[in-house]
């Protein structure tokens, strides 16, 4: 009998626990609003794609010639290459090399310190961006090459000939190269570079291919987006959008997104094809979509970077530049990053942003005030998720806390003597901190 109050306490305690609200984990990714935290500046136009290193460093080139490596954490450059032909397309990364060619189609290897490794040059103009594998970098050429080159010594390995020009970079499945092609079809390749087998699309494909898991997804020139299964070779569904690609897909794991040329970005459904969700921007896109493992971020041909979510397409949050946004969006903790161009100065702009953290403090009153006057103070603070308020009083070089750490933003003072003081709040949460003080002006009481 004795033992039904024991019983009766810890179903209730279970139970209040049970219903306890639970608390959030701390904000992580990209958190409104933003401001700048440092730019740096460099020559020329950067050429589509900023590119982010396993080491945490930033790599693009220039349609001037320039090839740069960025320390983000420092927000400066590590090292730049200058050439005297523009590069033409973003340089494709390695663990231990990346790869850029130029106008002139002379393809480089730098290694991850800027030293030129190799360099050699194409029989045709080159029109695709650089792909690679584990030994070899691809490229492809508007007469139709798919050219195979060694990664250690540039010397190529093997040339295969499709019947139009190739815009889009190669893709792998496996031992498998994949090549979308202007002629309407993928080719389906060897190591060797023999075809196993085509798929006939029957409409130009000119932006890159996204291979996700043994699914391939590809946008062609007659507004269609489809979705294949590699290992049946056969097409799992087809949409038709209002536009045609314009940057090869993205995807996580329950969605595929695609730009399209009529400004709309499309969320689907990887399975079945259906749209979860559509989001109009505010200009073309040719700009790789950014991810922050919260939300899906995007550029447009404007001011304006907009952060999605990615179940519902709704803004979470905007970020307006001074000038029209030129790359793609990278999330390098703790900075947001992307390029503009500044037209008056005739150069390029990357720009470092991050969540801005503000505290403010003001009072009831305006000083001077009189001895024995109550005075309120409230403090607001920007950027902190689930703040405390400290608040403290300074004169001179002796600081009193005079409220400590809560949830509470005010706080109530009865002066008694006269003097000048500083009135301060520490606001913090579990990561950061940050104080303000107003000054405030105690006169001789009024008799």
């Amino acid at each position: 009998m004795k033992k039904a109050p024991v019983f009766f306490l810890v179903l209730l305690a279970c139970s209040c626990s049970f219903f306890r609200p639970k608390i959030k984990p701390y904000p992580t990714g990209v958190v409104f609003p933003l401001e700048i935290a440092g730019q740096v500046p460099f020559e020329g136009r950067l050429n589509r794609t900023l590119a982010r290193g396993e080491d945490g460093r930033l790599y693009f080139s220039t349609d001037r010639g320039h090839l740069y490596c960025l320390d983000s954490a420092k927000q400066e450059i590590f090292w730049h290459q200058a050439n005297p032909s523009p590069f033409g397309g973003p340089p494709s990364l390695g663990p231990e090399r990346l790869f850029v060619w130029d106008q002139d189609n002379i393809v480089f290897c730098f290694d991850r310190q800027g030293n030129l490794v190799w360099k050699t040059k194409a029989t045709d103009r080159i029109s695709s961006p650089i792909s690679q594998d584990r030994e070899r970098i691809y490229v492809g050429t508007e007469a139709g090459d798919l050219l195979a080159l060694s990664q250690a010594t540039g010397e190529p390995v093997w040339r295969f000939r499709a019947k139009g020009a190739i815009a889009a970079a190669a893709v792998f499945y496996g031992d498998m190269i994949i090549q979308g092609c202007a002629d309407g079809s993928v080719y389906l390749l060897s190591p060797k570079g023999v075809r196993r087998a085509s798929i006939d699309i029957g409409s130009p494909i000119l932006a890159t291919p996204l291979v996700d898991g043994h699914l391939l997804y590809v946008g062609t020139e007659d507004f269609s987006f489809h979705c294949f299964d590699l290992r049946s070779r056969k097409r799992k569904w087809r949409i038709r959008a209002g536009g045609r690609l314009l940057v090869s897909p993205s995807a996580d794991e329950k969605r595929v997104y695609f730009q399209a040329s009529n400004s709309v970005l499309y969320a689907l459904d990887k399975s079945s094809g259906d749209i979860v969700w559509w989001w109009i921007a505010p200009s073309r896109s040719s700009y790789e979509l950014g991810f922050d493992g919260q939300s899906v971020l995007v550029t447009s041909h404007s001011p304006l970077l907009f952060s999605l979510d990615p179940r519902s397409g709704k803004t979470v949050g905007k970020y307006e530049a001074k000038t029209e946004i030129r790359s793609n969006p990278v999330w390098a903790e703790p900075y947001l990053v992307f390029a503009t161009f500044d037209s008056s100065a005739d150069r390029g702009i990357i720009n470092f942003i991050r969540k801005e953290v503000k505290v403010e403090i003001s009072s009831s009153l305006s000083s001077p005030q009189p001895a024995g006057t109550d005075v309120s103070f409230t403090a607001s603070a920007t950027g902190f998720y689930l703040p405390m308020f400290e608040f403290y009083l300074r004169q001179g070089e002796e600081r009193t806390v005079v409220q400590k750490a809560a949830d509470k933003k005010a706080w109530i003072w009865f002066p008694e003597k006269e003097g000048t003081y500083a009135i301060g709040v520490r606001v913090s949460d579990e990561k950061q901190s940050k104080e303000a003080e107003i000054p405030f002006e105690i006169s001789k009481k009024k008799e």
